[in-house]
């Protein structure tokens, strides 16, 4: 990266204010990003709700010179999870371009939208740079609406807002991708992109099928970019390179590599912990063990989506 600040001027508000003062962490919308970004690589996004988690993935992206998307567990405080990114992005990584991408479902029964419209107020307050909105839970009269509601607060902060509609399944349905978009616009909103959640598909024959139907919807889809998320595998981040995706959620492939190393006791503690919104602590060889894990599974996914270069690309497209 160069030593210049310009940079940095794309930070959103938000996360600015939740920065200490003179940080080099670069957390950006994914807006920027892909306005920055030429033709359509895709980017990773690593489920890193662990500090070390995120060390990791932000050493294997400076290596190789990638723009990255970090995303906290679900439930978890956003607050001291931007700050524990914020700190390592700023030690191992600074001005590498990252996003840091909030996930709300909308559930169902009443008040479900005012939690999650709540929620998603969170975690843009909490300096989070993408949100993702998942209705597939709402009658599909209502997901466009419900949407709209929810995603209010990232808009009005220009922050970059993702749809999820219906799973995927074996891979999506194109019009219907197409479709979900364009109640979206009726609603008011024009998300940055529509994310669908698709099932790992096995053998070369079924990741082919499922490359092709992203790749399809993502040519529906048009100006509004597709992200995939879900269990994924190696081969089908090598094939979803010429699907035209935006980012590519890394299927919790770099957590269950981090956690590996630690004992089965020691992992359902922090499973628990997780889950209850608090970040826990790990001895520190233990942590370093984690963090050797998770880097390289994060190379080897970095490697396999041909994202090498892509932060220089952004900073270059931005600068």
């Amino acid at each position: 990266m160069s030593a210049g600040r310009p940079l940095l001027a794309f930070r959103p508000v938000a996360a600015v204010h939740r920065l200490p003062p003179h940080s080099q962490a670069c957390p950006l919308s994914l807006r920027d990003v892909l306005r920055a970004l030429p033709g359509r690589r895709p980017l990773p996004i690593f489920r890193a709700p662990l500090p070390a988690l995120a060390r990791a993935a932000l050493l294997a992206a400076r290596q190789a010179r990638s723009a990255v998307g970090l995303a906290p567990a679900p439930g978890q405080h956003p607050e001291r999870w931007f700050d524990a990114v914020a700190r390592a992005a700023d030690e191992l990584a600074p001005r590498l371009p990252l996003f840091l991408s909030g996930e709300v479902a909308v559930g169902r029964g009443e008040g479900a939208l005012e939690r999650a419209r709540r929620l998603s107020h969170r975690l843009v307050e909490a300096g989070l740079t993408h949100l993702a909105v998942d209705v597939s839970l709402v009658p599909a009269a209502d997901r466009a609406r419900a949407a709209a509601e929810v995603a209010a607060p990232a808009v009005e902060r220009e922050v970059a807002v993702e749809c999820l509609g219906p799973d995927g399944g074996a891979g999506p349905d194109p019009e219907e991708a197409a479709a979900f978009r364009d109640e979206l616009h009726g609603w008011g909103l024009a998300p940055d992109a529509i994310g669908v959640r698709c099932l790992a598909p096995e053998g070369i024959e079924e990741t082919r099928a499922q490359a092709r139907l992203l790749g399809e919807a993502a040519a529906a889809l048009g100006e509004t970019r597709l992200v995939r998320r879900g269990p994924a595998t190696s081969l089908l981040f090598r094939i979803s390179r010429a699907a035209g995706l935006t980012a590519v959620d890394d299927g919790g492939r770099m957590l269950e590599a981090g956690l590996s190393a630690l004992a089965p006791g020691e992992r359902a503690d922090v499973a628990r912990r997780l889950e209850e919104g608090v970040l826990p602590g790990i001895p520190e060889e233990a942590a370093a063990r984690l963090e050797g894990l998770a880097f390289a599974e994060a190379e080897a996914v970095l490697e396999a989506l041909g994202s090498e270069g892509t932060g220089e690309a952004v900073e270059a497209g931005l600068s």
